[in-house]
């Protein structure tokens, strides 16, 4: 029961690792306000949730809009008092799988980074005010081993160069604020998962599953432990970073990439 007494905001928890990082932090105590764009499927997450004795509301959102944002920490701070955790984790890469810059339009480009990079900061832009009169905070920024670049053909990223550079965008924007917020008592951090097979359904799930067998077994042998990442290694990660098991850990990149 690591965040036993804590409000968490979790941005992007309809699916994939936004929902493993819910369902882990209400096994830990959290109270949770679970924010997605696609309103009715993030209902049923905090359900879920609250089917098995967990705390967890749901509200849509979108977050990539300064009002919705406002009033999404608002309705966090009407339901618990105080916020003391923030996961930016809205994002993706879209449906339509591009790989050359020629392919890119000026839409997705803005589009990708807008709301992989853009969110993170507008979210912890209005947070932090709290956060910082209260003297304790917790940002936990997700970002992707795409930071680092792929090769080869499309897998499971579709438009696959603004993802990268708003990926690696979320590493600068975690390094930054973790400097600037220190002496405020707010611990800024960010994971990198890895190749992580989302749970079925999910839309990375989905495009592995549409990739041909010989390029599933050559994407499990980049990795040195030899299998897929699971959205609960992500989560464990992101829950040590939000609990005061890492009150002396801020600025850091904790990768959860099977080695890779």
């Amino acid at each position: 029961m690591r965040l036993e007494g804590k409000t968490a905001i979790i941005t992007g928890a309809t699916q994939g690792l936004g929902r493993a990082i819910a369902l882990d932090f209400a096994t830990e105590g959290a109270s949770m306000l679970l924010a997605d764009i696609q309103g009715e499927k993030v209902a049923q997450v905090a359900a879920l949730i609250g089917e098995n004795g967990g705390r967890a509301e749901a509200i849509e959102a979108d977050v990539t809009n300064a009002t919705d944002i406002d009033r999404m920490i608002a309705r966090a701070i009407e339901l618990h008092g105080s916020v003391e955790i923030l996961v930016n984790d809205a994002g993706g890469s879209g449906n339509q799988g591009i790989q050359d810059i020629t392919d890119v339009t000026e839409e997705q480009w803005g589009a990708t980074v807008d709301v992989n990079l853009k969110s993170a900061f507008m979210c912890a832009k209005a947070i932090v005010p709290h956060m910082r009169e209260r003297g304790y905070g917790r940002i936990v920024n997700i970002s992707s081993f795409s930071a680092k670049g792929n090769f080869g053909e499309l897998g499971t990223t579709a438009v696959r160069l603004p993802y990268a550079a708003a990926k690696s965008g979320i590493l600068g924007f975690t390094y930054q604020l973790a400097r600037d917020l220190g002496s405020d008592g707010i611990n800024v951090n960010a994971v990198m998962p890895g190749f992580i097979l989302t749970e079925l359904g999910a839309r990375v799930h989905d495009r592995y599953e549409e990739l041909p067998e010989d390029v599933q077994e050559r994407m499990i042998r980049t990795v040195p432990l030899g299998r897929a990442g699971r959205p609960d290694d992500v989560a464990k990660a992101v829950t040590f970073l939000a609990s005061d098991d890492a009150s002396y850990t801020t600025g850091a990149v904790l990768e959860v990439t099977g080695g890779r």
